[in-house]
């Protein structure tokens, strides 16, 4: 009889235990699922504003090939693409970070919340999409930045080229040649700039023959300075043989080529993000 009731009490402690268990688990469980819902929601906020940042950063090459083209504004617009990407690549950094710290902190937790193990699970898997977003997002942002930079520089020197081709126009060869070494300073930026996988080959060709419309402006420029009618008139049809070399670039299809670096990338940042909020 004693034995029993020993077995009894045992029986009793274990059921009470199992409860505690159960109990703080899922009461833990909730603190843990409530944590991880705010730091995701946090990167989803982030996610939002990158997409506006990302549709910037595939507009840029499609000014080229607009009947509006101002380079001036197109330089403005670079720079601000520039700053969108450092700044989400620094954000996605951030938050992939966090969700890394939260992903442990689910994991650390399973053997306490085995009562609570799909709300955990849930969060797990919304944790996975987002950080396969955020790694699709951190290679558009990477381009992003050296892209802008590109742009900048390809966009400066066809505003110093306006603005050359202004004071030619109007007889000022000294000042249109200074202006010149200062197209040539953006061209030579360009040309240096690093290579990146969304920039076509054609794109850096055309920079390369920016470089030798350079060259051949200069040689005229100074031909004028210096009066000399014959060399002027040499260089105007070198001059005519370059432009019409740079019109043949064909900017829809670079304009393609770019979008097929990008697209596959921003669906898959998309449906991601999908994935992780729906």
């Amino acid at each position: 009889m004693l034995l029993k009731r020993i077995e009894l009490i045992v029986l009793g402690i274990l059921i009470i235990g199992i409860i505690g268990y159960a109990g703080t688990g899922i009461v833990y469980a909730g603190v843990m699922v409530a944590n991880a819902d705010r730091t995701l929601n946090t990167v989803v906020s982030h996610e939002n504003d990158f997409s506006k940042s990302f549709n910037e950063i595939t507009t840029e090459h499609k000014a080229l090939s607009g009947s509006n083209f101002n380079p001036k504004d197109e330089v403005a617009l670079a720079d601000k693409s520039v700053m969108s990407s450092q700044l989400a690549a620094q954000t996605i950094n951030q938050d992939d970070a966090a969700l890394g710290s939260v992903e442990r902190s689910l994991e650390g937790s399973r053997w306490l919340t085995a009562v609570s193990r799909s709300s955990l699970d849930r969060e797990s898997t919304r944790i996975r999409h987002l950080q396969n977003s955020l790694a699709a997002g951190r290679t558009i942002a990477a381009a992003g930045v050296v892209d802008g930079s590109f742009w900048h520089s390809v966009y400066s020197a066809l505003a110093d080229l306006d603005l050359i081709n202004t004071q030619a126009g109007t007889g000022d060869f000294t000042s249109a040649r200074t202006t010149l070494t200062i197209m040539k300073a953006d061209v030579d930026n360009a040309v240096q700039q690093p290579a990146s996988p969304s920039l076509p080959a054609d794109l850096r060709q055309l920079v390369i023959e920016l470089q030798t419309l350079v060259a051949d402006y200069s040689k005229q420029l100074d031909a004028q300075i210096a009066g000399d009618d014959a060399t002027v008139a040499a260089q105007q049809a070198v001059l005519d043989a370059d432009r019409t070399k740079l019109a043949s670039y064909d900017m829809d299809k670079v304009g393609t080529e770019i979008d097929a670096f990008y697209k596959p990338l921003i669906d898959r940042f998309n449906s991601e993000m999908a994935a992780a909020t729906a």
